[in-house]
């Protein structure tokens, strides 16, 4: 099965394409409304418990691979769990059931604002609902089918080499690059933040090797399996690299994560990299003419050898003393 979700700012466009008699109709949701105008009503009572919200509207479509079916009773428990699941178990939702492709799908809508006032948190949504995707595949006995997200990680891998090919095929050992894929995509599936990845390897014989600055700044990751074979993310491909499993959902903050990586590093043996301070720029030497101007300076101003009354110097500038 696969979700797509966006968020939007009203609901009678969205409720107006769901609702397309020519697309499909209503089976399901948690609301009085039938029509696109009498449900747009509903939500706006819910908008009105937080109004300064920008983007109110949640929108999301499940669909079924080819060949696949369910009656509308099973599409609105697989409709209820993931709504549930996903935190909108306050909120107002409707679902349609749409005709109109090749593959059987569904289309939600509902509010990001509860009833009880409180805002559905979108953190990590995308996330999330690739996981209750994964979930609800399982429970009812449904196809997996490979998100767009999901075939570009493919897309972005490298491939084998001939040469690499060849000997994995005459000595019957997996290569390198692709053992290392497959226990990276495990654990970019599994965990969220930087430190839960790299403590996921670590239980699979994969060590984390971040190419990181004494200030936390990391540019780069490499692995290193078995404590031998160490491969760089970009020669695995752009979906292992830093930047790329960020992409794909896992975050790196520098507070948070900042420890696991250093530490990382040093089971590895590599020193942090010490960033250095920038260098001043050189003073520029006085030109000729103030070179003379303060020697003129110094000769007008003479100090007496001989001491005066007192402690003081007496100092006498062109034709004046002064006492010092």
């Amino acid at each position: 099965m696969i979700g797509k979700q966006t968020k939007g700012r009203g609901f009678r466009g969205a409720l107006d394409y769901v609702l397309n008699p020519e697309k499909g109709i209503l089976i399901g949701g948690n609301m009085d409304g039938k029509t696109p105008r009498e449900l747009g009503k509903e939500f706006a009572e819910s908008r009105m418990l937080n109004p300064d919200l920008q983007r109110p509207v949640y929108h999301v479509s499940l669909s079924l691979s080819p060949g696949e079916h369910a009656d509308d009773f099973t599409w609105n428990e697989i409709a209820d769990r993931y709504m549930q699941r996903m935190g909108f178990e306050s909120s107002q939702y409707v679902v349609a059931r749409h005709t109109d492709r090749d593959h059987e799908h569904i289309h939600i809508v509902a509010s990001r604002i509860g009833l009880d006032g409180k805002t559905v948190s979108d953190s990590n949504d995308y996330y999330r609902s690739e996981q209750l995707i994964r979930e609800i595949e399982k429970e009812f006995g449904l196809e997996r089918v490979l998100s767009s997200h999901e075939r570009d990680i493919e897309d972005q891998k490298k491939a084998l080499s001939a040469g690499e090919l060849h000997k994995a095929l005459e000595t019957g050992t997996p290569n390198v690059k692709m053992v290392l894929q497959n226990h990276i995509d495990v654990a970019a599936t599994y965990n969220v933040t930087m430190t839960d990845f790299v403590k996921h390897l670590e239980r699979q014989g994969v060590q984390v090797i971040p190419n990181m600055a004494d200030n936390g700044r990391v540019s780069g990751l490499s692995y290193r399996i078995d404590g031998q074979n160490t491969v760089k993310g970009s020669k695995l491909g752009k979906a292992y690299t830093f930047n790329g499993l960020q992409k794909r959902g896992i975050s790196y903050n520098l507070d948070r994560d900042r420890a696991a990586f250093a530490l990382a590093r040093a089971k590895a043996g590599v020193k942090l990299a010490v960033t250095k301070e920038p260098e001043k720029a050189p003073q520029p030497t006085p030109s000729h003419g103030i070179q003379q101007t303060v020697s003129q300076i110094q000769k007008a101003v003479v100090r007496d050898a001989a001491p005066t009354r007192g402690s003081g110097v007496r100092v006498r500038i062109h034709n004046q003393e002064l006492d010092r």
